[in-house]
């Protein structure tokens, strides 16, 4: 493809160096179509900017000029040359054979872990560990852990240089030979030929197609979060399909995200839809794309779908249970056989991308009614994740609330606190928009609010009525009797739940549950 245009961005001179005398003795590769770039040089900054506005197509770069350009321009493709299984064991080789070994196993090589193992203990190794480069906080934490293990020299990624110095352990840098490189360029090459069709079309515009939030984004420390969180980071280390279940307001959208940036196509585009609010035949159009003049108002060069589109990413298939049953076979082929057809078109495009779909319906029961296929519900939940409602992690709400506040006074450049009595009474809200619903209060209050103090009276005056169902707790002397009402007790009475499952569903003791339903009883 020598009218494809990319750009290299090298980690310094060296390198740079290697690089340019692979673009001259390659056959493959016109050197005319390549932006190389020194990023240890004062001027990078500024030549990467020109290579990404004067229309570069691919970026290839190391860690951790990867993170910053892809966070800089959302809009560019970036692809990241990584280590190898040789480049590791090369370091290890040449490593001071004095004082203790230690190896920080960068994330794209974890799948060797186990076979890595056993040589580790022959090449004397004393320390090793499996981390992602771009998790700083996990990072710090392990490279701890080494000097507290008696680590004197320790191999890692060019991301890692200044916190293996932090520590005063001897930095030994793991990076890509020259195998590597071409690897990573003809990898670019090849993702790149799937975007080229037969009819060339207008690219969707990749800016906003990105993934903003990260694991450490979704706030919550509770056993249940604690769990979905472990669950994410295993499944952000795979490429299958997940099923995120949850009720309305409970961040799904949010995990998917966090699962994008965990795996190895965080630098790839993030490509969302809400499957239920639009028409059928538009969304099959936004899906898979159309070729020019298949129907009235189409483009005239048409346009690729949101699955192309995502190609070498994510596809985000929000609200996945509202997809009507016509396209859910088409969505069904597609998984399978990784291929589209654009509307209108007897071309079938190939693409690579890893589809998380979310729901906040019961999938299984929509199967019996015959509004969802088996078959697709299958294929979907091939890694199931179900992030809980608030009211299941109440432990969470002090954090969450601490958390909006702060950033909601930023916002509005305000000074805020919760009174102490504030969180009794926000724990025994019903929340049934769960974490959305509790944002919105808490920016109302930040705005309303005119006292540095936020008090019950001023949540009671910003949470609508309907918002409090009846028979919440209320802070204050005999508030629980007060406020939950017999008809709370009585209507999950009706739904089959024992005193013992009320009285934990309302946080208070059974026994007064049962003293409310006497009172009532006698008057």
């Amino acid at each position: 493809m020598r009218n494809f245009r990319f750009s290299v961005i090298t980690p310094n001179e060296k390198v740079y160096d290697l690089v340019q005398l692979m673009i001259q003795d390659s056959k493959r590769i016109d050197p005319e179509q390549v932006t190389l770039i020194d990023g240890s040089q004062k001027e990078a900054a500024s030549q990467i900017a020109d290579a990404v506005h004067s229309g570069t197509e691919a970026l290839l770069t190391w860690e951790p000029m990867a993170t910053r350009i892809a966070s800089d321009y959302p809009q560019a493709r970036v692809y990241v040359i990584q280590p190898s299984i040789l480049d590791l064991l090369n370091c290890i080789h040449h490593a001071p054979k004095t004082g203790k070994l230690g190896v920080i196993i960068p994330f794209s090589l974890r799948d060797y872990y186990d076979d890595l193992k056993p040589q580790f203990d022959t090449m004397g190794v004393s320390f090793y560990h499996v981390a992602p480069e771009y998790d700083e906080r996990a990072m710090r934490k392990i490279i701890r852990q080494a000097a507290n293990h008696g680590v004197t020299s320790l191999i890692g990624t060019d991301a890692l240089a200044s916190l293996i110095a932090a520590q005063h352990i001897n930095w030994i840098p793991l990076r890509p030979g020259r195998g590597g490189i071409v690897r990573a360029f003809f990898k670019a090459l090849w993702n790149a030929r799937r975007y080229r069709q037969e009819n060339p079309r207008s690219a969707v515009n990749q800016s906003g197609m990105r993934a903003h939030y990260r694991l450490e984004d979704i706030i919550g420390s509770s056993p249940a979060m604690r769990e979905v969180k472990g669950l994410a980071r295993i499944y952000g280390a795979t490429d299958s399909t997940i099923l995120i279940t949850g009720e309305s307001g409970t961040g799904k959208e949010m995990m998917a995200q966090a699962i994008h940036n965990l795996s190895s196509r965080r630098h790839g585009p993030f490509v969302a839809i809400n499957c239920g609010s639009i028409t059928e035949s538009l969304l099959e159009s936004e899906l898979f794309g159309y070729v020019g003049g298949t129907f009235t108002g189409a483009r005239r060069d048409g346009k690729i779908g949101l699955f192309e589109a995502a190609n070498g990413g994510t596809l985000f298939l929000d609200e996945v249970g509202d997809m009507p049953y016509v396209l859910q076979n088409r969505l069904l082929r597609v998984l399978q056989e990784k291929h589209v057809r654009p509307v209108g078109s007897q071309r079938e495009v190939p693409i690579d991308v890893r589809v998380i779909a979310a729901t906040n319906k019961d999938l299984p029961y929509e199967i019996r009614q015959g509004h969802f296929r088996l078959d697709l519900y299958y294929r979907l939940s091939v890694l199931p994740i179900e992030v809980p409602p608030l009211r299941k992690r109440k432990g969470d709400i002090q954090e969450i609330s601490q958390s909006l506040l702060r950033t909601l006074d930023i916002r509005y450049h305000k000074s805020h606190t919760f009174d102490a009595k504030v969180w009794d009474f926000l724990k025994n809200q019903p929340w049934p928009g769960n974490v959305r619903q509790l944002a919105h209060v808490i920016e109302r209050l930040v705005l309303v609010v005119k006292s540095p103090v936020i008090q019950v009276k001023d949540v009671l005056h910003v949470i609508p009525q309907t918002d409090i169902e009846e028979g919440q707790i209320l802070p204050g002397d005999e508030a629980d009797l007060k406020d939950l009402t017999y008809e709370r007790i009585e209507k999950l009475s009706r739904q089959g739940k024992s005193g013992a499952e009320i009285a934990k569903e309302l946080g208070i003791s059974r026994s007064t549950v049962y003293r409310i339903k006497r009172r009532h009883e006698h008057k």
